[in-house]
């Protein structure tokens, strides 16, 4: 105990530190700054103790001597998994990240895993972690090198992890119209979703006259317009991006992520309407790196989208991305795909507050982290193929 001395380049020794929170307060709340993280990291303490956690580590760069540290990584281990809380709890106080990551001691490789991350730096630097006391009958944690197997899967969950920022808006909704329209409908979407802490962005476009689907050029134009215009709204605010496209729009988000091998802005979660993307839209294969989830309203009765000729594409000018998802669906299957269909719709007369506030909105909410939640399943997916292979040779 009491052994939370830094060396001379502002950091702990390599190793496990044990101390108490009081001993933890004393050394790392003690400048004017980290001083108003006391009760963060009181309440951490407390937290761990009220639901029996067995053992609590932290890293990160608030145990260095950096006078405004930007991250605090807690390390949270229970007796069993069945004692871990349903859902991580991440807080941000004063512009600091505290991130809590759970496993229990039946899963010993996970926390072995963790604390190996904790204590080398991604240059491969040895580290101190600090191990705060909570039962004085617990020893020093042994360090151990992990199995590569679970090391490699809970590196790949650790990098891509994601922090939700606490008073901040829930996220971006990008909404984009179709032809002969302006999105009138945004003042139905705009009340509604900002309510529940979102930052509404329309994306206004001109010149969405029908014989788009015919002029290639203008297509392009619009599509690159919306690539400038995405990209500015990413670097400008923070928060996932979420979309709601309805006819040509859907056009426009299809055309964007397919044009690049990784677009440079990605999506949380899309919701279609009155869709014009061909059924045959490759969404897997952008499930977990450009777009967690999406949701495709079918309406049979759309009296536009059934129309759009399949036949003589070419001849007409009109894109081969284009199609009839809006009233026959997509054809791929797909984890990420949710698709509804409703005889009530038509093309104009989906986009209303009931549909809003009891099915758009519950979805976006239940799907708040799905690109985070697809990008680590299809990582683990392909490091475990990947070892597969490898343990059959």
């Amino acid at each position: 105990m009491g052994n939370l001395k830094l060396n001379d380049t502002g950091k702990l020794d390599k190793g496990i530190h044990k101390c108490t929170g009081q001993e933890f307060i004393k050394v790392f709340c003690n400048n004017d700054y980290r001083k108003k993280f006391n009760k963060a990291v009181t309440d951490i303490f407390d937290y761990a103790l009220q639901t029996n956690v067995q053992y609590l580590f932290i890293g990160g760069s608030f145990i260095t001597n950096e006078k405004e540290p930007s991250d605090i990584d807690c390390l949270l281990v229970y007796k069993e998994l069945s004692h871990i809380p349903r859902e991580s709890e991440r807080l941000v106080v004063g512009g600091i990240y505290l991130d809590i990551m759970f496993t229990s001691l039946d899963n010993k490789e996970i926390v072995d895993s963790y604390i190996h991350l904790f204590t080398h730096s991604r240059f491969g630097q040895e580290l101190g972690v600090v191990q705060v006391e909570l039962h004085e009958k617990n020893e020093k944690w042994e360090i151990v090198h992990p199995g590569l197997k679970k090391f490699e899967i809970i590196k790949a969950a650790y990098i891509n992890r994601s922090f939700i920022r606490v008073k901040e808006p829930t996220g971006i909704l990008v909404t984009v119209h179709g032809l002969l329209s302006t999105g009138e409908w945004n003042k139905e979407i705009a009340p509604i979703a900002s309510s529940q802490g979102w930052t509404v962005a329309p994306y206004i476009y001109k010149g969405n006259t029908p014989d788009l689907l015919v002029r290639s050029n203008k297509r392009q134009e619009i599509v690159d317009n919306f690539r400038e215009w995405i990209f500015e709204l990413r670097n400008r605010f923070d928060g996932d991006i979420s979309v709601i496209a309805h006819s040509f729009g859907t056009f426009i988000i299809g055309s964007y992520l397919k044009g690049f091998e990784a677009p440079p802005v990605n999506f949380n979660n899309i919701i279609l309407t009155g869709s014009i993307l061909n059924s045959n839209y490759d969404w897997e294969s952008l499930r977990g790196k450009s777009v967690g989830k999406i949701l495709n309203e079918i309406a049979p009765e759309d009296e536009y989208v059934r129309y759009l000729p399949e036949r003589y594409k070419r001849v007409l000018k009109i894109d081969s991305s284009m199609g009839r998802s809006g009233t026959e669906g997509f054809k791929q299957e797909s984890p990420m795909i949710v698709q509804s269909t409703n005889s009530i719709f038509t093309h104009n007369n989906v986009i209303k507050r009931d549909v809003i506030s009891h099915k758009w909105m519950p979805f976006l909410d239940a799907n708040r982290n799905s690109l985070w939640e697809a990008t680590i399943q299809r990582g683990m997916a392909d490091l475990l193929e990947k070892y597969t292979k490898g343990d059959s040779h």
